[in-house]
């Protein structure tokens, strides 16, 4: 198993222009724990905390992708892989904690897969092409 950190999106990962913009309290942050199955597959645990409580956060795994490629510029594939990661979890007081089974191995998740973990603001509408609504964005499973 390897468990891995990710602090909020202040523009950190992919520039400035891209920092979280929003009324979301800037101190959630969100761990990883990807545990290798006896199948080989790999179980994501994600648990995110200082979140507002009874709010619906959307988690997934977007693809890496060249930004001259993608149709509005974004480092990654537009929508979500579900295949690595894809979840919704209803934070119960200042934290909220999901599951999910991936269909890629461990070896893979954690050494082969380029992708992006994002967590989207609960109190904003769904984007995947506007960065400053993620209030996590970070280098999957890195």
């Amino acid at each position: 198993m390897k468990t891995f950190e990710y602090s909020f999106n202040e523009g950190q990962l992919v520039g400035p222009a891209t920092a979280y913009v929003g009324e979301h309290p800037r101190n959630l942050t969100a761990r990883m724990l990807v545990e290798e199955q006896p199948n080989g597959m790999s179980k994501i645990t994600i648990t995110l905390n200082n979140t507002l409580s009874g709010r619906m956060y959307m988690i997934h795994a977007h693809d890496a992708a060249n930004p001259a490629n993608t149709p509005n510029g974004t480092p990654y594939n537009e929508a979500p892989n579900a295949n690595v990661l894809s979840a919704m979890v209803t934070a119960q007081g200042s934290s909220a904690v999901v599951e999910h089974q991936a269909t890629l191995s461990f070896d893979q998740i954690v050494n082969n897969y380029e992708g992006f973990l994002v967590v989207h603001d609960p109190t904003q509408d769904i984007s995947t092409t506007d960065l400053t609504t993620y209030l996590i964005l970070g280098l999957f499973a890195r």
